[in-house]
Formats: C-alpha cells, sequence, structure tokens
C-alpha cells in the first residue's frame, strides 16, 4: 500500500480512539464514581507514565526499519491492555490500568509521526494532508461518542475506544511500500541523551513543553467543567469537533500556505493564540466564547504541532529525528501535561473555569522563546 494511503488509514484509526479517549474518559471515570481530584490524579499519573513509555520504547527503536514491527505490536498490545477496563472498577484496579494502557497506548502517537517524517524524507509525503485524516477521525469519534453518552450513557465511551483499538491493530498489519528504512549515508542514530545535551534541541523542546503543556486543563477538565454549566454530552462533543474541524483546514492549508515558514515564527503564533484560548476559556463558559475558543484550536494546538515537525525535519540531521521525536512525546506532550494536568485536578473544585487562566500563564513565556538550529 502506498505511504500516502496507509499513514492516512493509520492516523484515522488512531485519532478515532483518541477522540472517544481525550474528550470523554474523565467522564467515563466520574460514571464509574471518581471524584475530580482522583480523577485529576489519574489522568495526571497516566500522563507521567507516557514519559516512561515513549522513551523507553522509542529508545529501543535503533532505526527506521524497526518502527512499523514495533507499531503493530504496540497495537496488539493497546487492545489487549484496555480490555482490562471490562474487569472491575475499584480504585486500585484503575489505577494499574491506567499505568499500563497510558505506557502503551500514547506510545502509538510518537510512533506514528516517526513514521509520517520519515516517509517525508523517503518519499516527499504531504504531511499535513495525510495528517488531516487523523484530526477528521478524531471528529468522527468525539461527534458520535458525544452521542452515545447522552442516549446511552458513558459506557459507550469504553465501547467505542475498544472497536476503534481493534481496527488500527488490523489497519497497522497492512503492508506499506516503501517500507521505513534509512537514508543512504545517514550517519548511526544518535541516542537519547546525547540528542538532549544538544542546545537547541533542549530550547526546542522547552518552547514546545510551554504550548503543549498548556492544553492539559482543556484535555482534562473541559468537558467537566462544559457539562457542569449545563452543556450535554452532544454540545460538548460538537464543541471538541469543532476545534478539530478548525485543525483540519489548518493542516489542509499547511503546504500551500505556510510551507515557507520556518519553525521560529510559527511557534509565536501557537503562543499567541494560546493566550487568548486559556483566556477566553477562563473569563465564560457562554456559548459564543466557547465556538470561538474551540476555532483557535487551529492555532494552539495545530500551528504549535506544525512548528514542531518544522523543527523536526528541516533543522535536525536524519539520525536525530527518532530520539527528538521521542522526546518531543514524553516530555512536551507527556510529562508536561501530566504535571499540569495533576495541578489542575487539586485545584479544578475551588478554582473551576479558573484553572484556564493558570494556563494561559504558562504558555506565556514561550513568546520570548525562539527555537535554534541544531548546533551538533
Amino acid at each position: 500500500m502506498p505511504a500516502f494511503a496507509w499513514m492516512a488509514l493509520f492516523f484515522s484509526a488512531f485519532y478515532f480512539v483518541y477522540g472517544a479517549y481525550l474528550p470523554f474518559w474523565s467522564l467515563w471515570l466520574e460514571g464509574v464514581g471518581l471524584s475530580p481530584q482522583m480523577i485529576g490524579t489519574l489522568l495526571g499519573a497516566g500522563m507521567a507514565i507516557r514519559f516512561a513509555g515513549n522513551l523507553l520504547v522509542m529508545g529501543r527503536v535503533k532505526g527506521a526499519a524497526q518502527l512499523l514491527p514495533v507499531t503493530r505490536l504496540l497495537c496488539l498490545l493497546s487492545l489487549l491492555a484496555f480490555l482490562g477496563f471490562y474487569a472491575g472498577h475499584a480504585p486500585w484496579w484503575l489505577v494499574v490500568l491506567t499505568l499500563v494502557t497510558n505506557f502503551i497506548y500514547p506510545t502509538l502517537m510518537p510512533m506514528g509521526e516517526a513514521l509520517a517524517t520519515r516517509m517525508v524524507i523517503q518519499v516527499h509525503l504531504d504531511y499535513g494532508k495525510v495528517r488531516l485524516f487523523g484530526s477528521f477521525a478524531f471528529i468522527v469519534a468525539s461527534t458520535l461518542v458525544g452521542l452515545l453518552v447522552s442516549h446511552q450513557g458513558s459506557d459507550w465511551i469504553l465501547h467505542t475506544i475498544m472497536a476503534g483499538l481493534l481496527l488500527l491493530m488490523v489497519l497497522s498489519w497492512l503492508p506499506l511500500h516503501p517500507a521505513p528504512s534509512d537514508v543512504v549515508g545517514e550517519k548511526a542514530r544518535a541516542g537519547l541523551w546525547q540528542t538532549f545535551r544538544d542546545p537547541a534541541v533542549r530550547r526546542f523542546l522547552l518552547i514546545a513543553a510551554l504550548l503543549q503543556g498548556s492544553h492539559a486543563a482543556y484535555y482534562g477538565f473541559s468537558a467537566i467543567h462544559w457539562k457542569a454549566a449545563g452543556y450535554s454530552g452532544s454540545t460538548i462533543g460538537y464543541l471538541w469537533a469543532l476545534g478539530v474541524v478548525a485543525e483540519i483546514c489548518m493542516f489542509a492549508a499547511d503546504r500551500r500556505y505556510l510551507s515557507r515558514l520556518p519553525a521560529r515564527p510559527l511557534f509565536v503564533v501557537g503562543a499567541i493564540g494560546c493566550l487568548v484560548r486559556w483566556s477566553l476559556l477562563g473569563a465564560s463558559t457562554e456559548l459564543g466564547v466557547l465556538i470561538l475558543a474551540q476555532l483557535l484550536h487551529a492555532v494552539t494546538f495545530c500551528v504549535s504541532h506544525l512548528a514542531a515537525v518544522r523543527f523536526l525535519t528541516r533543522e535536525l540531521a536524519p539520525e536525530r529525528q527518532i530520539p527528538t521525536q521521542a522526546l518531543y512525546s514524553a516530555l512536551a506532550l507527556g510529562m508536561t501535561v501530566a504535571v499540569l494536568m495533576a495541578l489542575c485536578g487539586s485545584l479544578y473544585e475551588q478554582w473551576q473555569g479558573g484553572i484556564f487562566w493558570l494556563m494561559a500563564l504558562f504558555a506565556l513565556p514561550a513568546l520570548w522563546l525562539r527555537p535554534r538550529r541544531e548546533l551538533a
């Protein structure tokens, strides 16, 4: 199967699962009787264990040829791990399963991104266009689950995740042509610590952590906050879907309108978007404000992520792309979000929407930081 079609199907299946998990998992946990503080602790612990999973799994990938076999194994293990949530809802069991599932399943994100960036190098894959298939699948899932929660209850969150994981496992075994391979003349893959010691990589990771980490309150508590404000599960699903529609439009416009821009200006735009979006969500739960804030997802997440892809594919040597992708996922998308999500969990009952103002403050320093090209 050609690289574009394979990656489009893979991103579609992965982000279908993510579209059921990310907006609604807190509602599933609430539905089995957990308090907001316990939910925040669990979500934070899950994000923290992603740090270990991303580093340990991605750190063992010795070259591009190993990306596909490891991805297939992770798909199978993810399906088996989520089956455990049907076995019981005791708090200790949920803690164990949260750690296991978050060690395995989220690592598929950096693996998929690593496959995509490798295809950018090998066949000049249009990353923005192929990635929008994942965004569209996210919309389908979040809309579908929102309707199911409204009419059938929160149990259908887990049912939808399981269906998506089964599809993901099947699709991952389709043949990929060309297979991921090292570039002719490419040096041996750099180690994680060696890569992290590069000042340019560390600066990139700090900027990405500020911007992506500031999404912690949104990922963990927007559904609970909006539900408390009187919105139904279906409306919450539509709001999340709207954000991803804006994301799709941005990904679709990437090659035509943004391809000439390097990482630096894109990060600045992402930072400005974060300040505006989190301020809006902190100030009001009026529907018009929420709609505007969700449209800004195209900036806060999408433009910031495109900036990261620019840095990975244009400003790093090929042998450093896989370890830097692992560090990006572990630190910016994992550990930073984990710490902030746990913090938001402890503050939510008292602060309510005020946690979004905290996220705006967290993103603020990114305005003055600029990524640098690799020095080593």
